[in-house]
């Protein structure tokens, strides 16, 4: 679609100049407000982000969008692209609740959950339910299936390898060619652990349902650009800790076009990486939700260094009771409690970021939030 013809379409006629685009623009008066008629219903298929940034929201986009969104993004890595080129097989581990392509909400066959040389491995809601039968047949699964390529959500792939190791599965660990983590925030605790199960190479990949992916992790750990068909702007929010918001224009979806979109997400980048970015497109990774950084004036990447220095920590959740008040909730990898002494360290710690008055809980299991996805930042009207 043409620029000019761009600007035509309703939900940008009353935009002002220099104005953001923003979610709530797209929900109200979906999808008349981008032109849409009957009679491209042919054409087109709708679907539901995940509600991890905002409240869910309906989009449309082209049938089998997806296919050629993988496409663009996949050559910008030497692996992906050899998957993409070779056919080879991908498994995706991720919330049952959505995929980009399909939902697998009931217990179906193996069979049943291949499509398009794609293994969906998940059926359930919540991993913290899986059995030792159900992680006998995820390992099963996968070693039968051998994909060269699994796309993961950090926590549920970390939640079935610490099952694994709880469980004493004695069916070998699969071991794919290339992971990709995505879906939702990586925590460095999450990371260094599946890290530490797989010997093998792992990316960070961001996206969204509404646009796609954008950022892929590149050799150095940085995040770059997947530059096909859409522009990135750094919008300052947080001098101090070097974090940004992201400003989009995507024109991959004809019939969605996104401009001056203001995502809801946050980047850390240096100095350097700002000023150069319009030229390197490179980052120094994501930097979690704008409107928990609205409440709490803090990015949770200067929380998620805190943690990375308690090794035994595998997930944690700052669960706000009231606006100075929460509990850190932190599961472990072996599920007893961290010592005394780290306990008070990590309280000492998180004081001092002064984003409100903390107590601290050790707990079995940290649950998913209707999305599907893990919270790390809940404040009590959620």
């Amino acid at each position: 679609m043409q620029i000019d013809k761009i600007q035509e379409l309703p939900i940008y006629k009353n935009k002002k100049e220099g104005e953001f685009l923003v979610k709530k623009d797209i929900v109200d008066n979906f999808p008349n407000n981008f032109g849409i008629t009957e009679n491209e219903n042919d054409n087109i298929e709708y679907a539901t982000t995940s509600g991890t940034t905002s409240n869910r929201m309906e989009i449309i986009r082209p049938k089998g969008w997806w296919q050629e969104e993988y496409k663009r993004t996949y050559k910008n890595n030497p692996l992906l692209k050899e998957y993409l080129e070779k056919k080879y097989n991908k498994a995706i581990f991720t919330t049952a609740q959505c995929s980009n392509l399909m939902c697998f909400m009931d217990k179906l066959p193996m069979e049943k959950r291949i499509i398009n040389n794609t293994l969906y491995v998940n059926s359930t809601f919540n991993p913290w339910t899986w059995t030792v039968e159900d992680i006998e047949q995820i390992t099963k699964e996968l070693n039968l299936f051998k994909p060269y390529y699994l796309d993961a959500d950090p926590v549920y792939l970390a939640v079935y390898l610490l099952l694994y190791r709880k469980y004493q599965i004695k069916e070998k660990l699969y071991i794919p060619k290339v992971i990709t983590l995505s879906y939702e925030y990586v925590s460095k605790n999450t990371r260094k652990f599946i890290e530490e199960c797989y010997n093998t190479t792992i990316l960070n990949l961001y996206g969204t349902t509404e646009f796609g992916y954008i950022f892929i992790e590149d050799e150095t750990g940085k995040m770059k650009l997947c530059p096909d068909l859409v522009n990135v702007r750094l919008e300052p929010v947080d001098d101090s800790n070097n974090i940004y918001s992201l400003i989009i224009d995507s024109y991959k979806n004809e019939y969605m076009p996104l401009v001056n979109y203001k995502v809801g997400d946050m980047v850390q980048a240096t100095k350097e990486e700002y000023i150069n970015f319009p030229k390197n497109k490179i980052i120094s990774r994501m930097a979690g939700r704008e409107k928990d950084y609205d409440k709490i004036k803090l990015p949770v990447t200067v929380i998620d260094d805190i943690f990375i220095e308690f090794d035994e920590i595998l997930l944690y959740q700052l669960q706000y009771l009231s606006k100075d008040k929460f509990i850190i909730r932190y599961e472990t990898k072996d599920f007893q409690c961290i010592s005394k002494e780290n306990e008070e360290k990590l309280l000492d710690k998180i004081t001092k970021l002064n984003i409100g008055e903390p107590q601290i809980k050790h707990v079995q299991a940290i649950s998913p939030e209707r999305s599907g996805k893990f919270a790390i930042i809940k404040f009590w009207e959620e």
